[in-house]
């Protein structure tokens, strides 16, 4: 089940306090690189041996198609002081002990037993890790230069299960466009550590103050071809905790131009499944336009099949406005392997379905209630996507 290897580090290529980057060789083979977490076994260095994980790039996976130290032959593992009483990786050899915002001592503790709602805030969900970067320049541009919004990732555990693997997030936070993240579930190395979406979802709101809040899986996801047996079957479940908690979803549809696999590209089965069987509470759901009649078919098929009504958004936006929206990232942002000009139905889906939600939270904060700005953006024919100021009337 496991192909372990030893190796030798040959160098490290990054370095932050949670996470190392290392060019390693194994032993008889060819220089690769590996991912280190420093706290499970004290920081490597040039020359340590260490037994490598070698699994998933022997089966050729994507995003997590690296070798993971999983020891170090000639040395003990370093002890890390314990941070709290909840255990993440539960009843593994690498379990840990980490303070989450829930438990009794913890300065939210007292927060999260009096506030059980979200009090109507949109919350943008995504199914897959490269979406996070394009809503948060989206959200930054149509900020307009002004006062940006306080923005939250929060982080499940359907993908990558330590934040400190996601570039994308370092990226984000280094150069305060994120505001802080919050991991879920067995996910774990955010700002804030949480037992599930539900109080997760809560602590973003009231322990970090979001405006805005961007809910998906850290990087990779799993899929089988199968109508629900893909991690991404999440996002459905995320509308309903959303929802149950006074929130308004805003759901990112997987819309693809090209895919190697059929049943991704147009519109992604992963959002059929969502939408039509899984969420049963009813979402915002943005359409970038101009989209192409094909595609338009199949969203109108969809809409036959759903048990909910949700609320779809129509959003111009161009592959331009995107690609401005991205100028100032200071990363590359690609999909499957695959930048905006390659896919662009890809990165104005997901560009659209920020500016929704944008647009929303400005009605929102104005004093309109979620009801009645959802039915706004309905009304208005999207033309109200490039202004970040709204007035009521």
């Amino acid at each position: 089940m496991i192909i372990w290897r030893q190796g030798t580090v040959l160098r490290v290529v990054e370095e932050e306090k949670e996470v190392q980057w290392l060019e390693v060789r194994e032993e008889g083979g060819k220089e690769e690189q590996a991912v280190h977490y420093p706290f499970l076994f004290g920081r490597c260095e040039p020359g340590d041996r260490v037994w490598l994980n070698t699994t998933a790039v022997r089966l050729g996976l994507g995003t997590g198609g690296v070798h993971f130290v999983g020891g170090l032959v000639d040395r003990p593992p370093r002890p890390e002081p314990v941070q709290g009483h909840m255990m993440k990786l539960r009843y593994t050899p690498w379990q840990v002990a980490l303070a989450t915002g829930e438990e009794p001592g913890s300065r939210y503790s007292g927060l999260l037993k009096e506030r059980h709602s979200l009090d109507g805030a949109p919350v943008l969900i995504g199914e897959l890790h490269s979406m996070l970067p394009v809503a948060v320049a989206t959200w930054r541009d149509l900020s307009g230069g002004d006062t940006y919004p306080r923005i939250v990732y929060v982080m499940t555990d359907g993908g990558a299960l330590p934040a400190p693997f996601s570039r994308h997030i370092r990226m984000l936070k280094g150069a305060g466009w994120l505001t802080g993240t919050v991991t879920c579930g067995h996910a774990f190395g955010g700002d804030l550590e949480a037992v599930n979406l539900y109080s997760g979802l809560l602590l973003a709101r009231h322990a970090l103050k979001a405006d805005l809040i961007f809910v998906s899986m850290g990087p990779g996801i799993v899929g089988t071809g199968t109508p629900f047996g893909f991690s991404g079957v999440e996002q459905g479940q995320a509308i309903n905790g959303v929802y149950s908690l006074q929130g308004l979803p805003v759901v990112i549809p997987r819309i693809q131009s090209v895919d190697p696999r059929r049943r991704h590209r147009g519109l992604s089965h992963h959002t059929v499944t969502n939408l039509a069987s899984v969420a049963l509470a009813p979402a915002v759901v943005p359409l970038p336009q101009p989209l192409p009649a094909e595609i338009l078919g199949e969203i109108g098929t969809l809409q036959e099949r759903c048990r909910v009504r949700h609320h779809w958004l129509d959003v111009p936006v161009t592959v331009g406005e995107v690609e401005n929206r991205l100028l100032d990232y200071p990363g590359k942002v690609r999909s499957m392997g695959r930048g905006v000009r390659e896919d662009p139905l890809f990165y104005r889906t997901v560009s659209a379905a920020a500016a929704a939600a944008f647009q929303l939270w400005k009605l929102i904060g104005a004093g309109w209630t979620a009801a009645d700005a959802t039915a706004h953006l309905m009304s208005t024919g999207g033309e109200d996507y490039t202004c970040p100021r709204l007035r009521r009337g």
